[in-house]
């Protein structure tokens, strides 16, 4: 009886090992513009500036689903330009990042299509900004969700995401006058994954 149940928690293990795979992933960031305005009279831009992502995944298929769940752990570096009459700057944070991609797609033998939810919670490990005069605080603990699609071939993962943060919005304040909220950050990022 011990054999046979050994037996079948190795078969067990070895189906599920034949369908995860870790990997490695890496890909590019881009912010949504924005317009901040400071007691309605000094009016400046947070352009686009391109950052990055890079980390680790593993990603696990639910047999005859169509389904996968792929946790990533990921250091993400966001930038932005800003811009008015008078000032000019860069804006630069690192986050660390959790995300749960849940994923559903069809097997096409030599590929795979895909869209994805996913849920993230994520740590600002610093934030810089060489605006002179100009005060920005960030929210350390970080929470959204972000939409996509993408697509498996061979062992390559290529998709791309939109992502809302559904926290706090950031503040930034400006001598002598009020402090300013500004919009609940967004970015899209497209990335690759190597599966093992």
């Amino acid at each position: 009886m011990r054999k046979i149940i050994l037996l079948i928690a190795a078969v067990m293990l070895f189906s599920v090992q034949g369908f995860s795979q870790a990997g490695i992933k890496a890909g590019l960031n881009f912010n949504s513009a924005e317009t901040l305005s400071f007691d309605n009279t000094i009016k400046s831009n947070l352009d686009n500036k391109t950052g990055f992502h890079v980390g680790l995944l593993y990603n696990f298929k639910i047999p005859l689903t169509g389904f996968s769940i792929q946790p990533e752990l990921m250091f993400v570096q966001n930038k932005s330009e800003f811009e008015n009459a008078t000032k000019s700057g860069e804006f630069k944070m690192n986050t660390l990042k959790a995300v749960a991609s849940v994923q559903w797609g069809i097997d096409l033998i030599l590929l795979r299509p895909f869209v994805q939810v996913a849920p993230y919670l994520g740590y600002t490990l610093d934030n810089k900004t060489t605006v002179k005069d100009l005060g920005w605080n960030v929210e350390k603990l970080r929470y959204g969700v972000g939409l996509g699609a993408g697509i498996d071939v061979w062992k390559l993962q290529v998709g791309c995401r939109y992502n809302w943060d559904l926290g706090k919005a950031e503040e930034f304040e400006m001598p002598g006058l009020k402090t300013f909220r500004g919009n609940k950050y967004k970015n899209f990022e497209v990335s690759v994954a190597y599966l093992f």
